[in-house]
């Protein structure tokens, strides 16, 4: 493939006009759609699939939990007047300052209020009554609790405040409306607040609250931004010599907190990170535009992948594209590796030849591990994958096309000035026994602790939380008498009616559960909101409760009891109007007219898919109840804790998974790639190991995963398997040609290694929680790949490869182990000789020229005398020399090679140790002692004109395998034919 690649150069070297504008076209077309795809900013994307989690989605996109911001107006002394004249000023400039930010602002009753609410459950009573509620009924019809209650009425009516009781009192004598607005009291969580002044104040009259519903959610922190500084001039000039004093806190607060300290914290890492990465990227190519020709296929890999995901899918998260440009350091890889090889060779032909299938290996086994992102059930992961793995591809493609076209490397190599990089990369680390040692103790240790790496399911540990927003939350809590354990429970169904029945159905569970002490306290419109079926039946019971007989005796009690007090007879005409009254059942609508209920809290209406919210708080924490309570269909629980184990519990073992996935499905590739099972073990072990080691480094530290850097895990997968690779293939070219290869592959890890720390690990110095998380992560598995790679990896090969050959051993294989020896092998030698080519890329041809030969070799090796000295002419990569030296290890074997390719597989054969072979490149100055010659092709002119003086003048035998030698001459020097068949020509001096 490397001659495709080779072809494209010289193409549009030729061509730059065509090469120009195929790249502005491409970059205008992929800005084009990267322009056009939709953002999807939704974060719960990330979670996986499933019934439960998708209806948590569907119940998350169809309520607002953390929206909302509280106001908390405080005074260290008893000041409920100071608290409700503070909260009337603010309200009002809130009003008039910043209605655009502001959806409603709650914690003020209004009086009509208080009456609106009262004539809406007095005109639609029945609704609001339980059976418990007609127990107490009865007991208020018998004649002494009548005659007791028409007394402290009447009381109450002669007392300075009978104007307000007068018009509750004929309407209703027996309080009947009273029971049905305790069942409002239950859209309390708590009692610990009263109304003054239509405001809501806790008991101790020390603080008011205030609810805001911002017009904009709090992920959109532009908007809120300019929302919260208004905000805080207001309160900081109402706080200005005043007692009272206010503070507030909400889920838009940490928003922009969060935002505020990301930019920071991105801007001033990365700043100085890519200051000193250009630098030392300047200073080690010696081009100044070297790094933006780097970042250039990267780019273009990216525009690539958003424009298939424009295609396919029309839409992209913003999540899995934010983090897919963490990842998008993997391709700066291809294009550093590139350069490091096209610094040290300017031979393009060469490059292409080298580099060519470790990049494209690495980009395709790191495409592999990220599709497998595609089984995870994330809808926000499966774009990740997607957009990872075309980057990359198209990244390497676009770095073996750009990099030789547009970087000009130092044509003299003396040019190239070695720096403090080049000198590292020529270490040998390998031969290094204190870092072999310590890698292995890293391992051995790893093993029992990498199983104890927590996996922390609590998101909002990932938020910035600065210290004073925390203090004034804990304050309002208290306040708020929020300390014990709220849970949300939400009821949800496919329309209104379904979500309401079932919240009814909650609602007598919650009610139990109250009075058994299970949980502390509820809040649910259960009691107040019913659904048309429940409504139906209530208005049964309570027809069925008044009977004519029961009106008829309690109009009569009112009317006798009534009038001793001077009450007249039709006093109570109201009230009997309300028991004969035919009910009926009343619409969502007759709810929400009532502005001071506030059901838009409780309730959210969609076409297709509607909730209803309950909240209950517990003393401590109760998984069981919650587990007990969402079994029951249509009801989730919405607690932060069991609402993460929810949607993380499954990614967790699904990354798990995923890992396994990925080894198998890169394993493959490398078996695709490689053909051999040892090649393809030795380049993905050291990941296993890096595994092993990073987690057991993150255990002993107390490092936990977390959704984001178990996400970035993948990243440091892709890494360490480049690493691997370009290990790999540099040890098998220096196993193949006998020449250091190893010092220009790991210059260029160390570059990439360097960039990534200076990238990516320059975040180990934010503020916020996340950016840490992911980059001390990175940081751990990049260094632990790398140490992985240049000790453990290059030490394997140099025990099963170079060690071997050095004692005239073949390399380790796995075939050998269950070959067995019989006869063929030891007439043959077949795995003795090819032994000496396997794992190098000759190998085939070797193995074919072997097969197709052996019997000629035999043959030959019959006509060699023992102890006699032979020099050889040419061979195919040795594979005679090898053969005949191995089944005539008494004779001693000289082999001319003028063939520079030839030669060097030829002198990097285990068997070329050997003390009985050596293999030159020139003519030797005296052949004397080697009376037999044997020529396997025909020589060149300069060489047969010296080759024929040498055999006039000292061989006694000539073996000939080639039918293109001329050999006449040989019978004039007295030589006889003593054998010729099968191509081989043996001719012997007479006497």
């Amino acid at each position: 493939m490397h001659n495709f690649f080779l072809k494209l150069y010289y193409f549009f070297r030729r061509q730059k006009a065509v090469g120009f504008l195929f790249l502005l076209l491409f970059v205008l077309a992929g800005g084009y759609f990267s322009f056009k795809i939709q953002l999807e900013e939704d974060i719960t994307k990330l979670i996986p699939s499933g019934e439960k989690q998708d209806a948590l989605r569907k119940v998350l996109d169809n309520t607002e939990f953390s929206d909302k911001l509280i106001i908390a107006v405080s005074s260290e002394e008893k000041n409920p007047e100071g608290l409700t004249a503070y909260a009337h000023k603010l309200t009002d400039s809130l009003d008039k300052k910043l209605p655009e930010y502001i959806t409603k602002i709650q914690g003020k009753i209004p009086e009509e209020g208080i009456l609106e609410v009262y004539d809406f459950v007095y005109q639609n009573l029945p609704l609001f009554l339980n059976s418990q509620d007609y127990e107490e009924i009865n007991a208020r019809l018998q004649e002494d609790s009548i005659q007791e209650r028409l007394e402290s009425s009447y009381r109450d009516l002669i007392s300075p405040t009978g104007f307000i009781t007068k018009q509750f009192l004929f309407k209703d004598p027996l309080s009947l409306t009273n029971l049905g607005l305790e069942k409002l009291q239950e859209l309390q969580v708590d009692d610990n607040f009263k109304i003054y002044n239509n405001y809501l104040v806790t008991k101790d009259e020390k603080h008011l609250l205030l609810f805001i519903t911002p017009t904009y959610p709090a992920s959109e922190t532009k908007n809120n931004q300019v929302f919260i500084e208004e905000l805080d001039k207001i309160i900081s000039e109402l706080n200005k010599n005043s007692e009272v004093k206010a503070e507030y806190f909400g889920g838009v607060v940490y928003a922009i907190a969060n935002a505020k300290q990301i930019k920071s914290d991105i801007q001033l890492t990365l700043s100085i990170a890519f200051s000193i990465l250009l630098i030392l990227l300047i200073l080690f190519y010696r081009r100044f535009y070297v790094p933006l020709l780097l970042f250039l296929p990267s780019l273009l890999g990216a525009l690539s992948a958003i424009t298939l995901l424009y295609f396919v899918k029309g839409s992209v998260s913003a999540i899995s594209l934010g983090i897919g440009a963490i990842l998008l350091g993997i391709s700066l890889d291809y294009a550093l590796h590139i350069l490091t090889h096209f610094r040290n060779n300017a031979d393009v032909r060469i490059l292409y030849k080298e580099v060519r299938k470790p990049i494209l290996m690495s980009s395709f086994t790191t495409a592999i591990a990220f599709l497998c992102l595609l089984f995870l059930e994330s809808e926000a992961l499966n774009d990740l994958g997607i957009f990872a793995a075309v980057s990359v591809i198209t990244a390497s493609v676009f770095s073996l096309i750009l990099i030789p076209q547009f970087y000009k490397p130092p044509k003299n190599k003396q040019k190239v000035k070695i720096n403090w990089i080049d000198k590292l990369a020529s270490q040998r680390f390998y031969n290094r026994k204190f870092l072999v040692g310590i890698v292995l103790i890293l391992f051995l240790c790893g093993l029992f602790f990498f199983t104890k790496v927590e996996f922390n399911e609590d998101i909002s540990q990932l938020n910035f939380e600065p210290e004073d927003i925390q203090q004034t939350e804990e304050k309002i809590k208290q306040i708020a008498d929020e300390a014990a354990n709220t849970t949300y429970l939400v009821s949800y169904g496919n329309d209104i009616e379904e979500a309401l029945s079932r919240n009814n159905e909650l609602y007598q569970e919650l009610k139990n559960l109250e009075k058994t002490g299970d949980i502390k306290s509820f809040s649910s419109i259960g009691g107040v909101v019913l659904s048309t079926d429940k409504q139906t039946e209530r208005i049964a019971t309570w027809e069925e409760f008044w009977t004519d007989a029961k009106k008829e005796n309690l109009k009569n009690t009112l009317i006798n009891e009534s009038a001793e007090l001077g009450f007249k007879a039709e006093s109570f005409n109201r009230f009997y109007e309300q028991l004969n009254k035919d009910f009926d059942g009343i619409f969502l609508d007759d709810y929400r007219d009532v502005s001071t209920l506030y059901l838009d809290d409780f309730i959210n209406n969609n076409p297709g898919f509607s909730t209803v919210t309950s909240t209950l708080s517990f003393e401590e924490n109760n998984p069981e109840i919650l587990q007990e309570l969402e079994e029951k269909e249509g009801v989730i629980a919405i607690d932060r804790k069991q609402m993460n184990e929810d949607f993380l519990g499954d990614l967790k073992s699904e990354f798990n998974q995923l890992i396994l996935f990925s080894l198998i499905a890169v394993f493959i590739v490398l078996l695709l790639f490689y053909r051999n099972f040892l090649l393809s073990l030795l380049t993905l072990l050291p990941i296993a190991i890096t595994w092993i080691i990073a987690l057991g480094i993150m255990a002993v530290l107390g490092i936990e995963f977390n959704i984001l850097n178990i996400i970035i895990s993948t990243f440091i997968f892709g890494l360490g398997l480049d690493y691997s690779i370009f290990i790999t293939n540099a040890c098998l070219k220096e196993y193949e040609t006998g020449k250091p290869a190893l010092k220009t592959y790991q210059a260029s890890i160390l570059v990439s290694v360097i960039t990534t720390l200076l990238g990516i690990g320059a975040l180990v110095f934010a503020k916020h929680p996340a950016l840490q998380s992911v980059s001390v992560v990175s940081v751990i598995g990049v260094l632990t790949a790398v140490l992985v790679a240049f000790v453990i990896q290059t030490k394997l090969f140099d025990l099963l490869f170079f060690r071997r050959i050095l004692v005239q051993k073949a390399p380790f294989s796995f075939y050998v182990l269950f070959k067995k020896s019989g006869s063929k092998e030891q007439l043959y030698l077949k795995n003795a000789v090819l032994g000496n080519y396997r794992y190098k890329s000759v190998y085939p041809f070797a193995k074919k020229e072997f097969t197709q030969n052996r019997e000629r070799f035999l043959k030959v090796s019959e006509f060699i005398d023992p102890k006699k000295k032979i020099f050889m002419l040419n061979s195919f990569y040795g594979i005679l020399p090898v053969f005949l030296s191995l089944k005539n290890p008494e004779n001693k074997f000289l082999v001319l090679d003028i063939d520079k390719e030839n030669r060097k597989i030829s002198k990097n054969t285990a068997q070329s140790n050997a003390e009985n072979i050596t293999f030159r490149k020139s003519w030797p100055e005296d052949l004397k002692e080697y009376p037999v010659y044997i020529i396997s092709e025909k020589p060149s002119e300069e060489i047969a004109s010296v080759l024929k003086e040498s055999i006039s003048r000292n061989a006694n035998q000539v073996i000939i395998l080639t039918s293109e030698y001329e050999n006449r001459w040989l019978i004039d020097l007295n030589f006889e034919i003593i054998y010729r068949q099968n191509n081989i020509l043996v001719l012997k001096r007479m006497d």
